[in-house]
């Protein structure tokens, strides 16, 4: 009888098929899917056209990856995107040969890639180009080398460790929830503690934040503006009751439901018997957790936030679900899965359908949908009108705008009205001051009656505002306010 952990010849070929028919899947979707840039993303890829050390608002690595994927496949969104897919790629295949290394075990392995592959927040980020696809691959080889460095006594492994942290930190600040974790699990085991007396893992926090430095070196020149973002993000917002309960179900959701479930019905039934060695991938993960947990009692937390927290967890959980006692449930996860991101992706060939959706559904692609149309509405609104430049009222819109407009032309922000002035790297960016004598079209979010008075007294002439719905597949995706002036005055 053979022996589920040792797998035959053909058996890795066949994961590694797998996945990279998974790879194909995604780049066919963004190729030919309908999910236009979000404005995180548009506003990324802006920063791609300015290289720096930082932005306002995150870590620089995301401006660098999206840079040299416009230089393969040019300024599109498959260009955007092109790296995304092939680290959700190299995230499944990583997981499979540490799932293999820690359980011995091919069934664990394939259990791992395909948790890795198919849970949908794993799966779409392979579809978008965030910040947190390259966090996420640095925290999984962080969790890897600290396994090497910990249970098999390899000191070079520190050092992988630091290098990874201190690169995770250049893609999101919510990297640095890792090495926190980690310092709290050794001091709290008794089994590895004694590490701590070693100054390899004290150099390679040194050398973590020498990766690191440039980036502080950059907030130093600009007045620590990406700390203060981000320190607002965890200390602001209302939390309570509700939503404590919204953040765990949005994590059911993203995980898939049943595999959320399994994955600490497995960690109730097994977690008394973890070896030291599985608490390295077990206890970061869930103090992670814990920590966006107390934050979702204290403040919004947005459902992308804890994805890191899964890897070590999903390697873990490789192990007892691979088993057949939970092989059937396992199964029937994954299977929701890829019916959760179906439902997802093809929302609007439903809706062609005439199949009902409630107006909810539509919610989370409303930034995704409907650039292209607002974009053609103002470049017809510019025809005839000599040289002019775009003003939007949300730093977004005018990121998006950036991407989709003819010729790509730079879109200004500038906020007007009850619209909160939220910080954005277009404060760090010269504004239109020098376009004196030109042109102008404001987009503004909404339907808006009157041109803004502090618009209008720096034009020799407006014209009455134009309403416009940016429309696609029936469905109504955004609502704005076109406005056309004249003769830019000077600010």
């Amino acid at each position: 009888m053979k022996n589920p952990s040792r797998p035959t010849r053909w058996q890795p070929v066949g994961i590694g098929l797998v996945l990279l028919a998974i790879l194909a899947i995604h780049y066919a979707i963004i190729v030919l899917g309908p999910l236009h840039l979000s404005g995180d993303e548009a506003q990324y890829w802006t920063w791609s056209r300015h290289l720096d050390w930082g932005y306002y608002t995150k870590a620089p690595i995301i401006a660098w990856i999206i840079a040299l994927g416009t230089r393969i496949a040019g300024n599109t969104e498959l260009g955007v995107r092109f790296f995304a897919p092939l680290f959700a790629f190299a995230l499944s295949a990583m997981a499979y040969v540490f799932a293999r290394q820690i359980h011995g075990s091919y069934r664990a392995g394939l259990v791992a890639a395909l948790l890795f592959a198919l849970t949908p927040i794993f799966f779409l980020g392979g579809q978008v180009m965030t910040t947190d696809i390259p966090m996420v691959t640095c925290w999984f080889l962080a969790l890897w080398a600290l396994w090497w460095a910990l249970a098999r006594e390899r000191p070079w492994a520190w050092y992988a460790a630091g290098l990874a942290v201190g690169l995770g930190l250049l893609s999101k600040y919510n990297m640095g929830v890792l090495p926190m974790a980690i310092l709290v699990y050794l001091l709290a085991s008794r089994h590895w503690r004694g590490a701590l007396a070693s100054p390899h893992p004290w150099l390679a926090a040194l050398l973590a934040l020498a990766v690191f430095s440039p980036n502080l070196w950059w907030n130093s020149r600009h007045h620590w503006v990406t700390m203060e973002a981000t320190w607002g993000n965890v200390t602001g917002g209302c939390g309570g009751w509700e939503h404590w309960l919204a953040f765990l179900g949005g994590q059911a959701g993203a995980v898939s439901p049943i595999l959320f479930a399994l994955i600490f019905a497995a960690l109730a039934a097994r977690g008394r018997h973890l070896t030291p060695q599985m608490g390295i991938l077990v206890w970061p993960g869930l103090l992670a957790l814990v920590f966006y947990l107390q934050k979702a009692w204290t403040g919004q937390v947005d459902v992308n936030w804890p994805v890191a927290s899964y890897v070590g967890l999903f390697l873990w959980a490789a192990g007892p679900l691979a088993e057949r006692v939970w092989a059937r449930w396992t199964a029937a996860g994954l299977a929701l899965s890829v019916l959760l991101i179906g439902l997802v992706l093809s929302a609007g060939l439903l809706h062609r359908a005439h199949v009902p959706l409630p107006a909810r559904w539509y919610v989370p692609f409303k930034q995704m949908r409907g650039w292209p149309e607002i974009a053609a509405a103002v470049d017809r609104a510019g025809r005839g009108l000599g040289p002019y430049f775009v003003v939007t009222d949300f730093y977004q819109t005018s990121a998006t705008l950036n991407f989709y407009l003819a010729g790509q032309p730079f879109v200004y922000y500038q906020p007007f009205g009850s619209r909160p002035a939220r910080g954005n790297q277009y404060a760090l960016w010269p504004g239109y001051a020098g376009r004196r004598g030109q042109n102008a079209i404001l987009v503004l979010c909404g339907d808006i009656g009157q041109v803004p008075a502090s618009w209008r007294t720096h034009f020799a002439r407006c014209r009455q505002p134009v309403f416009f719905t940016a429309r696609s597949e029936g469905v109504n995706w955004h609502r704005m306010t076109l406005v056309v002036c004249g003769d830019y005055q000077g600010p």
